[in-house]
């Protein structure tokens, strides 16, 4: 069936039981290109069936569809003629794991950080009431982005109103609504009938054509309805918001989901669709662990075995490091925001449950509850993606900084993230950072160095930091480096110029020093604050220098550099210009003109 779906125009011709048959063909080809490229593979098979039902129901493009986080819509994009770029999901020249605007009129917002896809479609769907356009907006939420403090602010703004918005929650962990036991789901099954949404708007179409008494019966059987399911099933959290609640529903069973989504369509106002869905459904070993599967490297779909090689990456070494320290300082504490095994923390949940915080996709949280912790005595750690710790930035210059709170970060994935891409990429948290008074920041490039700075950052009584990237250290010989503390350097024959750098990159500095020849090589282990007195000594102010950086150029370590020592002869190799997208690393070092090559150019220029 898939080979003939090219747009949503075409799944809703299609009959229940041929698009039951394009469910199995969409999971198929998901397994087969994430098995290939790598990528979010238990989300996305767990909900097939609600995104070809909401594809049937809905007239996309004029009614509009948005996904929060963005990751599990590979689904959505094989129906909305975009099978051709999934082939090479993640990959150059193909898909981009989110959803994205500029990729297809059928994604009509972007997104790849949770908790942001009802403030987006309340947006939305006010601005199609103000076009008078009369489309509907689907937001899709996983009950993980419950945990997350923009849905509730963006709940608060629709309650009540007169949008067309359909709030789905895909609920594949947890119960929102704890209406349990045979009599709840005896009544679930009715109100989710399609002989019951008949009946009702029957019965509501006969009434209301009374004249004078209609609307007024109308009302009055409405709460009478209401009186006796509130006896029985007590009010849901969504209903004491004035919000109409259908649900829950089988989100796997499609002959189910069609008419359920059909209802909530005629409504006039926001309405949510509580559908339950099994992660990593159809493929055995997803299904069995779906926290494994979740987001999964390139791997043999026919034995399930995904490569691990954990234990050289600077993620699992930082958890292991934390883990040392803390048999020893029983104050040490570690926090993470729904990314445990991301972070590298499964070990320390696992040895010190009572120190450890999981606070669910609440970032900015997190940070204040740090800063609880430091207040009552502990020493917080929070181990988070640096694409998510930009959400907390006030948190971390009010409430720690301010108030010379103790607060340690493992900044995880720093840097470019290519595959994941735009809105992965960990390039703002040294700008950022960089401007909070008091803070340190370390950079290391080895896993020797993580450890060392994670030891340092832990003793410091203020804000500080430490980011490395995604994976492995580069392997290289480093044995030309001397070591000067937060600094070092190395030459590559008699130095007449220099290249400064920091974290991973300096592999790329180290090549091109050596194919030029003649260049000084420095390294920065701690980035914020810089040891200004040993940079001038190992540069002196006629030596011309090139400063390579896998951040932001404005309010990068470049710039900040370059102005303090007051040299024009500083020549700063950094993002700018745009918003990387997603692709290999070599393309994603390249187009942003911060790899060897470029560094190799820019030396032999000076």
């Amino acid at each position: 069936m898939l080979e003939h779906i090219n747009s949503p125009a075409d799944v809703k011709k299609c009959s229940e039981k041929e698009l039951k048959t394009l469910c199995s063909d969409l999971r198929a080809e998901i397994l087969g290109s994430v098995a290939e490229n790598g990528g979010h593979l238990a989300s996305n098979l767990g909900d097939v069936e609600l995104t070809v039902a909401i594809h049937k129901v809905f007239d996309l493009p004029t009614d509009q569809l948005v996904f929060d986080v963005g990751h599990q819509s590979y689904a959505h994009k094989l129906l909305t003629g975009r099978k051709e770029g999934f082939a090479k999901l993640r990959s150059d020249g193909g898909v981009s794991g989110f959803t994205k605007r500029s990729e297809s009129e059928y994604d009509p917002f972007g997104s790849g950080h949770s908790g942001n896809a009802l403030s987006a479609a309340v947006g939305l769907a006010y601005a199609q009431r103000s076009h008078g356009s009369g489309g509907c907006v689907v937001a899709v939420l996983g009950d993980g982005s419950f945990t997350n403090g923009m849905t509730y602010e963006a709940l608060n703004n629709c309650a009540g109103s007169d949008l067309r918005l359909v709030i789905v929650l895909n609920d594949n962990e947890m119960a929102i609504s704890r209406n349990v036991g045979s009599i709840n789901n005896v009544f679930t099954r009715m109100r989710t009938s399609k002989r019951y949404f008949g009946f009702k708007n029957r019965f509501v179409k006969v009434l209301s054509a009374l004249p004078l008494l209609g609307k007024p019966l109308v009302s009055g059987a409405r709460h009478i309805k209401n009186f006796f399911k509130h006896l029985i099933l007590k009010e849901n959290f969504f209903e004491t918001l004035g919000l109409e609640y259908i649900g829950p529903v089988d989100g796997n069973d499609i002959s189910r989901l069609i008419p359920v989504l059909e209802q909530a369509k005629r409504r006039g106002a926001p309405c949510v669709v509580h559908t339950y869905t099994k992660k990593g459904k159809g493929y055995a070993f997803s299904e069995e662990k779906p926290d494994l599967y979740h987001s999964v490297p390139r791997f043999d779909p026919a034995t399930g075995v995904v490569p691990n090689g954990r234990e050289l990456t600077f993620s699992y070494n930082a958890g292991e490091e934390l883990c040392r320290l803390a048999e020893n300082d029983h104050d040490i504490a570690a926090v993470t925001a729904a990314m445990t095994a991301g972070t590298g923390l499964s070990g320390f949940a696992e040895r010190f449950p009572d120190r450890f915080f999981d606070v669910g996709i609440a970032e900015e949280h997190a940070v204040t509850f740090c800063a609880g912790l430091a207040a009552g005595g502990l020493k917080p750690v929070f181990a988070v993606y640096s694409t998510f710790l930009q959400r907390a930035f006030d948190q971390i210059a009010e409430d720690a900084a301010m108030q010379s709170l103790r607060l340690s970060l493992l900044i995880d994935r720093a840097g470019l993230v290519p595959d994941d891409g735009v809105t992965h990429h960990g390039l703002f948290d040294v700008p950022l950072l960089n401007s909070i008074p008091s803070c340190l920041i370390y950079s290391p490039e080895t896993l020797d160095e993580l450890k060392s700075c994670i030891r340092a950052a832990l003793s410091y009584d203020g804000v500080s930091a430490v980011r490395y990237p995604k994976g492995k250290e580069i392997a290289y010989d480093r044995s030309a480096f001397t070591d000067m503390g937060t600094i070092s350097f190395a030459d590559h024959g008699t130095p007449r110029k220099a290249i400064i750098t920091y974290g991973r990159i300096t592999a790329h500095a180290v090549e091109a020093a050596r194919k030029v020849g003649g260049v000084r090589v420095v390294k920065l282990l701690r980035i914020k604050p810089l040891d200004i007195e040993n940079i001038k000594k190992l540069i002196p102010a006629d030596m011309p220098t090139v400063f390579l950086e896998e951040g932001m150029f404005c309010g990068g370590i470049g710039e900040t550099l370059k102005a303090a020592l007051g040299r024009e002869n500083i020549k700063i190799l950094a993002v700018e210009g745009g918003f990387p997208g997603h692709g290999s690393a070599g393309k994603l070092f390249a187009e942003c003109g911060i790899d060897a090559a470029a560094a190799e150019e820019a030396l032999r220029s000076l």
